[in-house]
């Protein structure tokens, strides 16, 4: 988990976009992808969840299982929240279930 979180401050800090994940801010209608592209610190956890993501499917993870939760959670957890607290919340919380997979 360290080894992540120092890669992902490398790449924030080297000036990398690492906003890269599912939310394209060109086109962010909800608000909660409007939260997303306005905050640097949601970008990162949402990019630390989507290397969460990635690694659960190299570990071998059935990827049909993995996409099934993975949109539950976007429904039920993510698009539930109104604020930033609330997502970073989120984001931690399924980076850590995909962590554990």
């Amino acid at each position: 988990m360290r080894v992540k979180t120092l890669l992902i401050l490398f790449f924030a800090l080297s000036g990398v976009n690492v906003a890269v994940a599912a939310v394209d801010c060109s086109r962010a209608k909800s608000n909660v992808d409007k939260l997303i592209c306005a905050s640097s610190s949601l970008g990162l956890a949402e990019n630390q969840m989507a290397f969460s993501y990635r690694e659960a499917m190299r570990r071998g993870v059935d990827p049909y299982e993995l996409r099934r939760t993975q949109e539950q959670w976007r429904q039920e957890v993510r698009d539930a929240c109104n604020d930033v607290p609330c997502l970073l919340k989120a984001f931690d919380e399924r980076s850590a279930e995909l962590d554990n997979y």
